[in-house]
């Protein structure tokens, strides 16, 4: 638990030291804040990982990615990777509340996914399930219906046949004839 000033931990996370004192006083890092010697000092891993709960992330401009680099000395920062992230939030339970980045990360990639199905079915790629429900219904009707017909329209000729072959190439016909008019009609 190495403990820092406000200044020295305002350049190792490349920002102002009135950055720091206002984190403080809205209580974002206030549980690292340690009096010593009537000085308040910062518990620099505490404080980290305060800041990085409950603070808004936003790229760093380029003065805050040369002080980063010049504050390395003073303490290293490590950051999870993305993978880690991930593997954090979904091995989270479900009543548990993930820290502000990671809900925003997550409500972001859900508005994105939103937006591409919502593209997908614009450009006609994604139709509702109850649409193919519906059409994989009429469809079925109609072969059956088509099927139906066949003994209808069949019947006298097949009584007037002797041989089975003669049967067999009207029947296969008609069937292929009732399958061509449900292809057309599709």
């Amino acid at each position: 638990m190495p403990l820092v000033r406000k200044s020295d931990y305002a350049r190792s996370r490349g920002v102002t030291p009135a950055a720091v004192t206002t984190a403080i006083k809205t209580g974002r890092i206030r549980a690292a804040v340690v009096t010593q010697n009537g000085k308040e000092l910062l518990d620099f891993d505490k404080a980290n990982e305060l800041w990085d709960r409950n603070t808004l992330q936003q790229p760093p401009s380029v003065k805050q990615q040369a002080r980063v680099v010049a504050a390395a000395a003073v303490a290293p920062i490590s950051t999870p990777t993305d993978q880690q992230l991930q593997a954090l939030i979904q091995g989270l339970p479900e009543d548990q509340i993930p820290d502000l980045n990671d809900s925003r990360k997550r409500r972001e990639h859900y508005l994105a996914e939103k937006a591409r199905l919502e593209a997908m079915q614009g450009r006609g790629e994604l139709v509702a399930v109850v649409d193919v429900k519906a059409e994989a219904a009429r469809l079925a009707r109609q072969v059956r219906d088509l099927l139906l017909l066949i003994p209808t329209r069949t019947a006298a000729m097949v009584a007037t046949m002797q041989d089975p072959e003669d049967v067999r190439a009207l029947l296969q016909g008609e069937i292929e004839a009732a399958l061509r008019g449900l292809n057309e009609a599709s």
